[in-house]
Formats: C-alpha cells, structure tokens, sequence
C-alpha cells in the first residue's frame, strides 16, 4: 500500500467522525431554508454517480455490446497493487468517447444514456418515467476518487471525481443511484485481492479466504469512505434519497480467483455496504433516513460453472466457463466478467424500482 494511502487513512476516518458531529447543524440549516418556493418538476429527478457498472462499461451509446475485440481500447489503465487507475467514460453507456479515445477522458452524452438503458439507473429512469436524469458515473473510478480530498500528484485519482459529486449535490435530485465500493471487484487482477488466492480450498480454507478478504477491505476503509461520502451528498441537499446497490459476483472467463472465491468477495463487499448505510442511518443526523441499499440475486448464481487450471505465467489462474458466460449474459464482453451484462443491469433495475416504491420515494 503506498504512503500516501496510508496517510490518508486517518484523514478518511477522521472526515466520518467530523462529520457526525457537524453535519445535523449543517442539516438544520438547510431544512430551515426549506420553507423556501421550490419549482415542482412534472417527473422524478434522478442522478447516478459511481463506477463502471453504474456506468454501464461495456455498452456503446447506441445501446450495442462493445465486441471484446475492443477491451484493450476500452479498459481503464490499472496501475500498481490498483490504487491508482485511469479513470473516464470511454466505451460506456453514459459517454461518447469510444474505443481508442484518451482513457482519462471524461464526455458524457448528451441524454447521459438514458434511452440506451445500458446502465441499470438509466432503466430505472425509464420505468418511472423520470426524463430528468444524468449519469455522472466515471469507470475506473474509486472511493477516494469521490471523496473531498486535495489535488496530490503522487496519488492523482484521490479526489478526482469530487466535483461530479458537487454537481449532484447543487441538482438536490429527487433520488440518486449509486454503484461504488467495489473495486476489489472490479479491478482484478491488479487488485491487491490476489494475495488472497493461496486458500483455494472451499472446504478447509473459507474461513482464511473470508478473512484475507475482510482485511483488505478495512485496509481500504470501504464502510468509512462510503460513509463519508454519503455524508457528503446527504447534509449538502434537502431532498435527495441515496439508493447504493450491491455488486454480483464476478464472471471472468479466466481469474485468479475461483466462482466460489467470486461469490465470498462480492458478499463481503456488499456486507460493507450494509454496514455503510447502517452507520449512516444511526448517525442522529435529520437525513438518517434519506439512505438505502438494493439487494438483488444474480440471474446466473443457479449457473453450473466447470473451472480448470489456467496457464501459470502470473501465478495461479483458473479458466471457467458456463451457459450463461456468453453472449453479454452475465457480463460485458470487454469488462473481462466483472460489470454486469444487460440482463443483469435489468436485474438490478428492478429491485431498485421496488425499492424506491417500497419508501414511497417515487
């Protein structure tokens, strides 16, 4: 982990602790401003913000599946143990830049995607008839690239994305969809996960891959960061409800991970989330309650998966295929088996509907 990481770590914990402390005050003010007129629009408000999944990698602005052919033009550059990347729009389906284009570029199209449905917030979008929307999510992006961080060179993703935050939280939407934390996930196999891999034996090694695993993610401070974030986006508006959503396991064709390792990372990647929005809401600030979190079931978890021993050069790798591996199914082509594919983009979509009618927030 590099310095500049860790000397951050603190900063990160402390920004959530201050913020327990000053955002109800911040929180007053507004909801004291709040008796002000404000023009109704006709249909919901929706935003999104967050990684290549809610930004629907994979997915040109015409609605097509970008061919794997295209990955090496397509997929964010990650740097070192993946604290650091490239990060942009490239090839997603909120963006207008295609393969080749410089992979820091951030373009967003002109409806944000939304009549593609590439992304699952651009189909919640549709369902509920809200044509006020705009998808700020940038693949390649991170947690601390969210966060209000300073400009630093050694680490130049931290902070990066922060304005698109503040864009956000000057809209005050009527709900904004969120994809984030999981770049364990996402990024392998340049993720420090890796080191994980030595205990491949479901049987007598879970518990150490479940722990590996665990410590990684409070290395990375994800509940802290989420939590920050939130913070963030909740205390600097008056009406908008944060709906983050879980993560599905990943699918690649060839990992260093095995399915069931896949499974045990997203689930404790969305046991953060949890954790994350729990926090949230036992913080005692007036807008505890403007947050939740979708949780769906992947349409291809009941898939039968047969998995051999892949090439050795970069240590252990494991090829696995399925029926529902091919064709976009689970993933897109060029994301290499880690952002969902259009029927697993639906998925989410409507659990997220469900959710939002569920709280009467629609």
């Amino acid at each position: 982990m590099r310095k500049s990481f860790r000397g951050r770590r603190f900063f990160v914990v402390g920004l959530a602790s201050l913020a327990l402390l000053l955002i109800p005050v911040s929180a007053s003010a507004q909801t004291s401003g709040s008796t002000l007129a404000r023009v109704i629009p006709q249909s919901l408000r929706i935003r999104a913000f967050g990684d290549g999944v809610i930004a629907g990698f994979g997915a040109a602005s015409s609605g097509a599946l970008v061919p794997i052919t295209n990955a090496s033009e397509c997929r964010p550059v990650w740097i070192g143990d993946g604290s650091a990347t490239s990060a942009g729009t490239r090839c997603s389906s909120n963006g207008r830049n295609g393969p080749g284009s410089p992979p820091d570029e951030v373009s967003f199209s002109a409806d944000f995607g939304r009549t593609n449905g590439g992304s699952w917030a651009a189909q919640v979008s549709q369902t509920l008839g809200a044509v006020d929307y705009a998808n700020y999510a940038v693949t390649g992006s991170m947690l601390a690239s969210w966060l209000n961080l300073p400009h630093d060179d050694n680490a130049p993703a931290e902070g990066a994305q922060h304005n698109l935050l503040e864009r956000i939280e000057q809209d005050d939407p009527d709900i904004v969809l969120a994809s984030l934390g999981g770049e364990a996930l996402l990024q392998q196999p340049s993720g420090a996960v890796h080191l994980c891999t030595r205990w491949s034996d479901e049987l007598a090694q879970r518990q150490q891959f479940v722990e590996c695993v665990n410590r990684l993610l409070a290395e990375q401070l994800v509940k802290q960061r989420l939590m920050a974030i939130s913070f963030d986006l909740l205390a600097h508006t008056i009406n908008a409800k944060l709906l983050y959503s879980h993560y599905s396991p990943a699918s690649p064709r060839l990992s260093a991970l095995l399915p069931w390792q896949q499974v045990a990372l997203a689930d404790a990647i969305n046991a953060q989330i949890d954790a994350a929005v729990v926090g949230v809401r036992e913080s005692g600030a007036s807008w505890a309650e403007r947050i939740d979190v979708v949780e769906w079931d992947s349409f291809a978890s009941g898939c039968v998966r047969k998995t051999i021993v892949g090439p050795s050069l970069l240590g252990r790798n494991w090829w696995t295929s399925g029926p529902c591996m091919g064709d976009g199914k689970a993933s897109t082509p060029i994301s290499m088996g880690t952002i969902p594919g259009a029927a697993a983009q639906s998925d989410i979509a409507t659990a997220a509907v469900s959710v939002i009618r569920n709280r009467n927030w629609s």
